[in-house]
């Protein structure tokens, strides 16, 4: 296994060698940024006018039960998935991860235990968890390939100087580690094979290659929990189904969901994804677009956003999808349904 792995590894690293940097996330995130600065800017401004008609939006608007008291902290158990019961783990069942885009087949408690924010996704052949927060930052990925790892962005920061690979044991399995310098501590790639035809990858900045290895041991394959966002998707176009779900959770005094996904598309390869975010204090102005009980406006050519209490709902039919129209993604929206408590995962 070595020998093949070592040889798909270098070629990967000479490919992304010296590359290009897509700039496609960087712009989604500059843009991102942009607009929730230009809502929390809209929020002050419409801060005493929404004093004075508070009473009125008690009688037409559905608070979401749950949320966390000004001061509080949130638990560290609000950054965890619900259980997944009857469900198997990735080490019972390697054929099914990435399968099935409401169900990640892996637990990692005490890898993200200490993090701020974590954020979940399953389906498209693959199962990810990354976390930030005081004590650093990782990623986690479950593949049923080598290809689909490689085929992943990187998302931790480093020189762009990958160097060549080396043996190693993780688990008792073979596997191979790498680093690239990023400062006074390295980022560490290790991966290795779990069980037999299953591949996981974790990328994390340590001072060791034993430090890293160690890492792993925070990853169990015995369990299996459940992704979700408080929204369903009812209205999906002819030969559209779910794809990919993705889940950011977070710990403040804000509540635990910072953002939720969800990518649909169908087997020509078309795909739109639909984004909502918590943006209290939000002008939601009336759109000039009809999505069957909503309103919704055009943000640029690509993007049809909405207000649907508390969340800005965004459906992106380029950049982050292809192929679908803006009178499909409307009919997308048309069938988007919010869940009643944003912060209990187990409720949606």
């Amino acid at each position: 296994m070595s020998s093949d792995l070592d040889q798909q590894l270098a070629a990967t690293l000479k490919r992304h060698a010296g590359s290009d940097i897509d700039p496609t996330p960087i712009v989604e995130h500059a843009r991102w940024r942009g607009r929730r600065l230009r809502l929390r800017r809209h929020g002050l401004i419409a801060g005493g006018a929404a004093a004075a008609c508070a009473a009125l939006a008690a009688v037409v608007m559905v608070i979401p039960a749950g949320r966390a008291p000004t001061g509080a902290i949130m638990p560290a158990t609000a950054l965890a998935l619900p259980d997944a019961p009857g469900q198997p783990g990735a080490i019972t069942r390697p054929e099914v991860v990435g399968a099935d885009p409401g169900v990640v087949h892996f637990t990692t408690d005490p890898l993200v235990s200490g993090a701020e924010s974590a954020t979940w996704s399953a389906g498209r052949g693959a199962e990810t968890v990354e976390f930030r927060g005081p004590t650093g930052q990782a990623r986690f990925v479950l593949a049923r390939s080598i290809a689909t790892l490689d085929a992943l962005q990187q998302t931790l920061s480093s020189a762009g100087r990958p160097q060549p690979p080396t043996d190693v044991r993780v688990g008792g399995r073979p596997g191979v580690a790498w680093f690239d310098p990023s400062g006074d501590v390295k980022l560490w790639f290790v991966r290795w094979q779990p069980v037999d035809g299953l591949w996981a990858q974790l990328d994390i900045y340590a001072t060791t290659r034993d430090e890293a290895i160690d890492t792993t041991s925070r990853v169990r394959f015995g369990g299996a929990h459940r992704c979700g966002v408080p929204f369903r998707l009812q209205s999906l176009p002819p030969g559209g189904r779910l794809l990919e779900c993705s889940v950011t959770l977070g710990r403040s005094e804000r509540g635990s969901f910072v953002e939720g996904s969800l990518v649909i598309g169908d087997e020509s390869g078309r795909w739109l994804t639909v984004r909502a975010q918590p943006a209290p204090g939000h002008d939601a102005r009336t759109g000039e677009l009809v999505a069957g009980p909503y309103r919704a406006r055009r943000q640029g050519s690509d993007v049809l956003e909405m207000f649907v209490m508390p969340c800005v709902v965004e459906a992106f039919l380029k950049g982050w999808g292809n192929g679908y129209t803006e009178l499909e993604g409307l009919a997308v929206l048309s069938g988007y349904r919010p869940a009643r408590d944003l912060d209990h995962p187990d409720t949606w």
